[in-house]
C-alpha cells in the first residue's frame, strides 16, 4: 500500500514520500533507491496552483530587486554568469594545458630514461673496448717487447755478455790482447775442480783408513806398506805447503803492487792539490801588487783622463760643481715663483669666469622656476574650471532614483 509521510509543501515542491509495507511478499526496502526516491506527479487543487505561482512570482521579484540595488552591477553592467563562465572555462583550458604538460613531462622523464639506459651501455662497451685495449697493450705492446729495449734496458750490463770470456774469444783480435786487473774468468771452473777435489781427498783418507785398519788385523806386511804410506803422506803434505807457500807469495804481491797503486793515487792527488794551492797563491799575488785594484796608479795623461784608472774629483772641482749647483737653484727658485704668479693670475681669472657662470645659470633657473609656477597656476585654474564643469554635466544628466520608484515594487500579485 502507498503511504505519504505528514509534511507541509515548501514553494510549490512535494515532501519526498517513503514507500513503506510489503506487496506480495516483497519487502519494499529491498528496492533501490531510485525507485525508492521515485514519486509520482503531484495532483494539486487550484488554490495550490496560484499558490505555486505567487510564490515563483515574488522569487523573481526578489532576484530582480537585488539585481536592481546591485550599484555596480545596475552602473556597469556586468554579466557576472558570463564571467564565471569565462572563469571556468580558462580553468577547464588551464587543467588541460597542465594536464598535456604533464603528459608531456612523463614523456620526457621515459625518454630521459632510455636515454640513460642508452648511455649506460654505451658507456659500458667503451668501457670492455678500453679494458681489452689496455690488455692487449700490456701484454703485447710493453716496454720489453719494443724493437729499441736493448737502448733502454736498465739491466742491460747485467744481461750482456762481458768484454773478454777468455783467451780465445773471438771477438777480440791482436790489438785487443789485454787481461784486466782482478780477472778470473775460471772462477766456476776451478771452484768445481777444488770441490771435486776436496771429495776426492776425503775418500782417498776413508779408504787409507781403512786399508789401515785392515793391516792392522792381519799383521802381515802391514808395517812395510805403513812406512809407504807415511812417505806418500809426507811428500803430499810437502807439495801442499809448498803450494800454500807459492800462493801467499802471489797474493803478497799482488798486496805490493795494490799498496803502490794507492801511494801512486794519493801522490797524484797531493800534486793537484799543490797545484790549486799554487795557482791561488798567484792570483791573491796579482791582487795584492795590482795597481788598478789598489787604486794607486796615474789617473791623466797628457793632460787628459785615463777613463778605467780615474777614480774621482779633485777639491777644486768639487767646489765649482757645489757654485753651480748653487746657481742653478737659485734660478730654480725664480722659476717657480714665476709659475706660482702666472697660476695665481690664471686661478683668479678662473674663477671670475665661474662665478659670472654660476650668476647667469642662477638667474636662468629663476626664469625656469617663474615660467614653472606661471604654468602651475594656469594648469590649477583650468582643472578647476574642467572640475566645475564636470560637476554641471554630471548634475544635468544623473539619473536619480527616488523612495517613490522603489516603493512601487512588491505592491501586488501579478
Amino acid at each position: 500500500m502507498w503511504q505519504e509521510a505528514d509534511g507541509d509543501y515548501d514553494d510549490g515542491d512535494v515532501v519526498n514520500a517513503a514507500l513503506v509495507g510489503s506487496h506480495n511478499g516483497e519487502d519494499f526496502a529491498s528496492l533501490p533507491s531510485c525507485i525508492l526516491n521515485a514519486r509520482p506527479k503531484p495532483r494539486l487543487t487550484d488554490e495550490e496552483k496560484l499558490t505555486r505561482d505567487c510564490m515563483r512570482r515574488r522569487q523573481t521579484d526578489l532576484e530582480r530587486r537585488a539585481r536592481i540595488f546591485d550599484a555596480k552591477r545596475r552602473m556597469i553592467g556586468v554579466d557576472k554568469e558570463a564571467l564565471d563562465a569565462q572563469v571556468a572555462e580558462k580553468q577547464r583550458l588551464k587543467n588541460m594545458d597542465k594536464g598535456a604538460d604533464k603528459r608531456g613531462d612523463m614523456d620526457m622523464l621515459q625518454i630521459d630514461k632510455q636515454l640513460k639506459l642508452i648511455e649506460i651501455d654505451k658507456q659500458r662497451q667503451r668501457r670492455e673496448q678500453e679494458l681489452g685495449c689496455k690488455e692487449y697493450s700490456l701484454q703485447s705492446l710493453n716496454f720489453q717487447s719494443r724493437r729499441e729495449y736493448d737502448l733502454n734496458d736498465p739491466l742491460a750490463k747485467r744481461k750482456g755478455v762481458p768484454a773478454r770470456v777468455g783467451d780465445d774469444d773471438t771477438r777480440c783480435g791482436p790489438s785487443s790482447m789485454q787481461k784486466f786487473s782482478g780477472e778470473d774468468l775460471m772462477k766456476d771452473e776451478r771452484t768445481r775442480q777444488q770441490r771435486a777435489a776436496m771429495v776426492s781427498s776425503i775418500e782417498q783418507q776413508k779408504f787409507e783408513k781403512a786399508m789401515l785398519a785392515k793391516m792392522a788385523k792381519r799383521n802381515d806386511g802391514g808395517v812395510g806398506y805403513a812406512i809407504q804410506v807415511e812417505e806418500i803422506t809426507a811428500l803430499r803434505n810437502e807439495i801442499e805447503e809448498n803450494e800454500v807457500a807459492l800462493r801467499k807469495e802471489l797474493q803478497r804481491k799482488q798486496y805490493d803492487d795494490n799498496i803502490a797503486q794507492a801511494n801512486e793515487n794519493a801522490d797524484k792527488r797531493n800534486g793537484v792539490v799543490r797545484a790549486n794551492m799554487e795557482a791561488n797563491m798567484r792570483e791573491l799575488n796579482f791582487h795584492t801588487s795590482d795597481k788598478f785594484l789598489n787604486e794607486n796608479a796615474a789617473s791623466h795623461f797628457n793632460n787628459r783622463v785615463i777613463r778605467d784608472a780615474y777614480k774621482g774629483s779633485s777639491r777644486e772641482e768639487r767646489v765649482q760643481v757645489a757654485a753651480e749647483q748653487r746657481q742653478q737653484v737659485m734660478e730654480n727658485e725664480v722659476v717657480k715663483v714665476t709659475d706660482k704668479q702666472d697660476n695665481r693670475q690664471f686661478a683668479n681669472t678662473v674663477e671670475n669666469t665661474r662665478r659670472q657662470l654660476v650668476a647667469m645659470e642662477r638667474d636662468k633657473q629663476r626664469r625656469r622656476r617663474e615660467m614653472r609656477e606661471q604654468v602651475a597656476q594656469d594648469n590649477l585654474q583650468l582643472r578647476a574650471e574642467q572640475k566645475a564643469n564636470t560637476k554641471h554635466l554630471d548634475r544635468l544628466y544623473q539619473n536619480s532614483f527616488s523612495p517613490e520608484f522603489f516603493e512601487q515594487f512588491g505592491t501586488g500579485c501579478r
